[in-house]
């Protein structure tokens, strides 16, 4: 993936998930080749998914540690994990398009 505006948006699944009361949206990126133009691809994503500008977004690459939203949105994320084992398997996961 190069540093582009995401026009297209990049290939990636989505979740919405709410724990202790916060609601939380995940984005798993299929690929992530090249440096990420960060900003273009929150606005990109907040935008196409409808979030509010300050709402909780996590998005992860295929493997690495997160891409945006270190601090309060991977807290939550991993708190939601310890606490909920079978998530990883029962999570829905849609297309982001």
């Amino acid at each position: 993936m190069s540093t582009d505006t995401f026009s297209t948006g990049p290939a990636a699944v989505f979740a919405r998930i709410e724990h202790n009361g916060q609601h939380l949206t995940v984005v798993k990126l299929q690929q992530t080749e090249g440096p990420l133009n960060t900003s273009a691809l929150q606005q990109h994503l907040t935008t196409a998914l409808g979030l509010a500008p300050n709402a909780l977004l996590l998005v992860l690459p295929t493997e690495g540690g997160p891409v945006l939203g270190q601090g309060p949105a991977e807290q939550l994320y991993n708190d939601y994990l310890s606490t909920n084992t079978a998530a990883v398997v029962e999570q829905t996961w849609q297309p982001l398009g």
